[in-house]
This record gives C-alpha cells, sequence and structure tokens, in this order.
C-alpha cells in the first residue's frame, strides 16, 4: 500500500504536466495558424497593391521591362523596380501599423484563445482555467 500511496501522490503532478502542456501546443498551434494567416493576407494586400500600381504607371512599367530585358542580356541592370515596389509597401505598411497604435485585432485574438482554452479546460477536466487577462488559475 505504500507504493501505491506514492504513486497516488505523483499522479496528479503528472496530470498536471500533461495538461499544461497540451495548453502549451494548442497555443503554438494557434500561433502559427494565425501568422500564417496574416502572411497570406499580407502578400496578397502587397501584390495587389503593386500590380495595381505597375498597370496604371506607364514609367514603372518601362522601367520593369528595361530592368528585365538588361538581366537577360547580361548587363548591368541596376535595382530591380519590383522589388523595390514590394519593398516600398513593405515599410509604408509598417509605418502606417506603428502610427495607428490600434491593436484591437490582437485583443480580439487574445480574447478568442482564452475562450478556447478554456472551453478546452472546461471539458477536459484540467486542474486550471484562464482569467480575462490570461493569467491561470486553479479550478480545483
Amino acid at each position: 500500500y505504500e507504493k501505491l500511496n506514492a504513486a497516488g501522490a505523483i499522479k496528479p503532478q503528472h496530470d498536471f504536466k500533461a495538461q499544461v502542456q497540451r495548453m502549451l501546443n494548442m497555443i503554438a498551434q494557434e500561433e502559427a495558424s494565425h501568422t500564417d494567416k496574416v502572411k497570406t493576407a499580407l502578400m496578397a494586400e502587397a501584390t495587389a497593391t503593386v500590380t495595381e500600381k505597375f498597370s496604371t504607371d506607364k514609367a514603372l512599367k518601362k522601367a520593369a521591362l528595361d530592368s528585365a530585358i538588361a538581366k537577360i542580356k547580361g548587363g548591368k541592370a541596376g535595382a530591380d523596380p519590383i522589388q523595390a515596389a514590394f519593398v516600398q509597401f513593405f515599410k509604408d505598411k509598417a509605418a502606417a501599423v506603428k502610427a495607428s497604435g490600434d491593436d484591437s485585432e490582437e485583443v480580439a485574438q487574445r480574447e478568442a484563445m482564452i475562450a478556447k482554452m478554456n472551453s478546452v479546460a472546461k471539458n477536459e477536466g484540467f486542474f486550471f482555467q484562464f482569467d480575462s487577462k490570461g493569467n491561470p488559475s486553479m479550478s480545483v
């Protein structure tokens, strides 16, 4: 019975560790998924913006064509205007995000993540839940 009592004392610790690992894996998966979605949306927006810019500006079209011909001929092509347009788009986007200071999207994502984690914790009988700030608290 002594060995059984010792095992019974350790089991909750192993269960708690497994629950914490499950939550950490879930957080990592959600962050990776969100990062991929943001990256895809940002690239789509960049592509659309640069395409629109090149379709309306004849000077940019000519510069891109001249650069491409120079590269094909093996001569000195200089700066790639398409690459420069993408770089400028991302610089402008970063400046706009930094200037806006709007973090409502991040707050909404955090709240949704906390709700999802609390749902999993409740449904699977975890020893803890998260408060509105994301801090864990024991629920046993």
